[in-house]
């Protein structure tokens, strides 16, 4: 009776080895000969940024089969606008499908010979951008889903489509901004706030590199109105810390970074408040958080950007916003030097690109005007991204 139960249970082992290996084998013969583009590497969430310039941008893209191809197959390349919808959707973005009036494909169509393994081509041309374009503040992309032709071979649905996003090249007028030409912009309102993002482009002259050096160089800064509590104080440099660290200041807390800045160096900064956590992102990168009490941040209707005595360097800055809610690393990244000036959350916008005078608008249309102490040195033509 023992041996054979033993016997049973071996017969039982081989059998399941036999229907795992041949499972395995199922499974790798449908694999063998599925497409897909190569770019993807099979990741089903890919983009690939094409920078769009003053220059016609050409991008190559080719299919490629898990094995050698045993005959000639051929695969077309569609746009899909519900694949772009699904991009959005799956990473919380807001890319616009590309106008066809700015793009090209050389062919719809690439082939893959018997014998070989990749595909001829399929070249996208990016048009230069007119300005309507580039003002928009939106973000464009182009969603590509890979399709069989003549049926010889399956496509992967992971490796099956691919989304380009069109990162504009910015140039813009920027003001520097110093004491003597401080902002105090007029508000529409006084908010209070529980979550809140402020984001900026900056590149200063002077920093110090020693403990309290050049300390408590304001950037900008919004209190609460009389007999309420509240602050967002955005500074480099305090007395116990270095000139060249940032720090935030709210709720009672203050939060520093783990970077030590550069003069002379454009940067992207971000103070992310999500009620109970506090973040400083650096160029679309997670630099530092901190726990809050999760006290509500009440503002008045006055708000400044380098008003404090302590600022004696000159700082260039762009893209300055504050938002009512907690931006998402993937927004910041997306936003970084434009931006939808009809983005759910936005409440003041000032692109800071007027090319002369003492006065910044409110991108928005909510009318929160600043207003410069004297008329700022103004630059033009400068690129924010420091490249």
């Amino acid at each position: 009776m023992k041996k054979y139960s033993i016997t049973k249970k071996v017969a039982a082992m081989v059998f399941a080895a036999l229907a795992l290996t041949a499972c395995n084998n199922a499974e790798y013969s449908v694999l063998t000969n599925q497409a897909f583009w190569d770019d993807t590497k099979t990741n089903g969430n890919t983009s690939i940024r094409l920078t769009v310039g003053e220059d016609v941008v050409e991008q190559p893209i080719i299919v490629r089969l898990s094995s050698p191809a045993q005959q000639t197959s051929t695969f077309e390349a569609v746009v899909d606008d519900a694949a772009l919808a699904e991009y959005n959707q799956r990473n919380s973005t807001k890319y616009v499908a590309l106008p066809s009036s700015l793009y090209e494909l050389s062919n719809t169509e690439a082939t893959v010979e018997a014998g070989e393994i990749t595909s001829t081509p399929v070249k996208i041309t990016v048009k230069t951008f007119p300005d309507s374009i580039k003002e928009s503040g939106k973000k464009y992309a182009l969603a590509l889903k890979l399709k069989s032709k003549n049926g010889v071979n399956e496509v992967l649905e992971s490796g099956s489509k691919i989304l380009f996003v069109m990162a504009q090249v910015v140039r813009q007028d920027v003001p520097v901004i110093n004491y003597a030409s401080r902002i105090t912009f007029n508000m529409r309102k006084e908010y209070a706030l529980t979550s809140w993002t402020v984001e900026m482009n900056v590149n200063i002259d002077q920093l110090g590199t020693e403990i309290g050096e050049l300390n408590n160089q304001m950037l900008f800064g919004g209190w609460a109105p009389s007999g309420k509590e509240g602050e967002i104080y955005t500074r480099f440099g305090d007395a116990a810390i270095e000139g060249n660290r940032l720090q935030i200041k709210t709720q009672g807390s203050q939060l520093n970074s783990k970077q030590l800045f550069k003069t002379n160096t454009w940067y992207h900064l971000a103070f992310v408040c999500e009620g109970t956590k506090l973040s400083i992102y650096v160029n679309g990168k997670l630099d530092s958080s901190m726990d809050l009490p999760g006290k509500v941040v009440n503002l008045s209707n006055i708000m400044r950007f380098a008003s404090a005595t302590h600022f004696v360097s000159n700082v260039k800055v762009s893209e300055l916003r504050l938002w009512t809610k907690a931006r998402t690393q993937n927004e910041i990244i997306n936003d970084m030097y434009e931006c939808d000036p009809s983005s759910d959350g936005l409440e003041a916008y000032w692109k800071m690109n007027e090319g002369s005078g003492d006065t910044f608008k409110d991108a928005t249309g909510h009318g929160n005007e600043g207003k410069a102490t004297t008329v700022p040195t103004w630059i033009h033509n400068v690129r924010i991204d420091g490249k």
